[in-house]
């Protein structure tokens, strides 16, 4: 996608009338997902509905997280329904927007696959396994200025 492209997709609602909630079609959706670093990985875990905020990389047909083999996300997620979510809010102009996935999410135990897609992790420390989140639907709102 050219970076006009990007740069209409992302500014097209300024035509809106102000505090209005505008669907988001797919390709926008899909782009604000790689355009940002951070999401919600939510899930209904063993101490009811868990959400954390992990770094992320946007494929062609998921999303890709890196993690620890003992967090709880590998413990509870494996092959399990689940939710992701990013989004952006600006307080001062009163406009926003966010994006949500549903999907599954599974496991890949090949520690260092050499195909997997780089992911930026913040935290430090190792983060040897693959979350893929293979998406089933995806939608999104934005809250024009």
């Amino acid at each position: 996608m050219s970076q006009e492209r990007v740069d209409h997709l992302l500014t097209s609602h300024r035509h809106e009338m102000p505090g209005r909630l505008v669907e988001l079609d797919v390709d926008e959706c899909w782009e604000l997902l790689r355009r940002t670093p951070v999401g919600r990985l939510a899930w209904n875990g063993a101490a009811g509905p868990t959400v954390v905020p992990v770094n992320y990389v946007a494929t062609s047909d998921g999303i890709v997280v890196k993690t620890t083999a003992y967090s709880a996300a590998v413990r509870e997620t494996d092959d399990s329904p689940i939710t992701f979510q990013v989004d952006h809010i600006d307080p001062e102009t009163r406009t926003g927007w966010s994006v949500l996935a549903h999907g599954r999410l599974d496991v890949d135990w090949s520690f260092g696959r050499v195909d997997a897609p780089e992911v930026d992790v913040w935290p430090a420390g190792p983060r040897p396994l693959r979350l893929q989140l293979e998406i089933s639907t995806i939608s999104g709102r934005r809250l024009t200025d």
